[in-house]
């Protein structure tokens, strides 16, 4: 049976944007101030790439984005390498940068396909809000920006600090965690630069759940998330589902099941660049 897709096509541009602008400010530079200053500031790029995955390695956790930190690291310093012009001085002489190269490149090209075909270098918001309309089948307007209630759960604070590291591990929301509540974020691919260096905004504007010291849930859903979807979908089962999903989620995390949680987003098969 066919999965039936409930939001419209991904056709954002937001994912690409960054590494696509690294060619043309290269080609830009190199054209105004010489092939030298554009290599400089294409490996001066590549270094700031690697920044930030590090940051998101530490920030969610997930080991599987370090292969991203280790090849912007490697193309960074080959790029510096060019730029003092060593490569293209001892290119003849030194066979191991030959052979070493396409070597290496070749290796991070598919551990990067590997990776990124099961979804474990990108948010997977795309599927969270996939998951969360599967149960809606009502539509009706009545969008608001005020948070919803949709339950209480029975947790200990520390089981909901390590749902909410499991969460941003496997990529399923980006969590905010005070003194007084956990709040995870799920994000689509390609808002994760704008978010994870706050260039959107305070996270509160965003889609969210929101889990309290005293267990009761909340949740919000920010109207650009809502008009993703096909139909205006019942707006009030559409905050219940989703709060009730990550109820779900942190139920089978509490029962060493997490996993499962996982295979739930696998299971929709969602493409690549999405």
């Amino acid at each position: 049976m066919a999965l039936v897709r409930k939001l419209k096509p991904d056709r954002s541009i937001g994912g690409a944007i960054v590494p696509l602008s690294m060619p043309i400010i290269f080609g830009a530079t190199a054209l105004i101030f010489g092939i030298a200053v554009g290599l400089k500031a294409a490996y001066i790029m590549m270094a700031l790439f690697a920044l930030f995955y590090i940051f998101l390695v530490v920030r969610t956790g997930n080991l599987h984005l370090l292969v991203v930190v280790a090849e912007s690291i490697f193309i960074g310093f080959m790029l510096w390498l060019l730029s003092t012009r060593y490569i293209i001085a001892n290119w003849e002489q030194q066979v191991d940068i030959q052979i070493m190269f396409p070597i290496v490149m070749i290796t991070f090209g598919i551990l990067v396909i590997f990776f990124g075909v099961n979804r474990r270098l990108q948010f997977r918001g795309r599927e969270i809000f996939e998951l969360a309309a599967e149960s809606v089948d009502e539509t009706g307007n009545g969008y608001t920006h005020r948070p919803r209630p949709v339950g209480k759960v029975e947790y200990s604070l520390k089981e909901l600090r390590g749902f909410a590291r499991f969460a941003a591990k496997h990529m399923m929301a980006l969590p905010y965690i005070t003194s007084k509540s956990i709040t995870l974020v799920p994000l689509k691919m390609g808002d994760e630069f704008g978010r994870v260096l706050g260039l959107l905004g305070d996270y509160r504007d965003a889609t969210w759940v929101n889990f309290d010291v005293d267990g009761e849930v909340s949740v919000h859903i920010a109207q650009k998330d809502y008009l993703d979807y096909r139909e205006t979908l019942a707006f009030d089962q559409l905050c219940a589902s989703l709060g009730q999903l990550f109820i779900n989620f942190l139920e089978l995390y509490s029962k060493g099941e997490g996993i499962r949680a996982v295979d739930r987003m696998d299971d929709l098969k969602i493409p690549l660049f999405s």
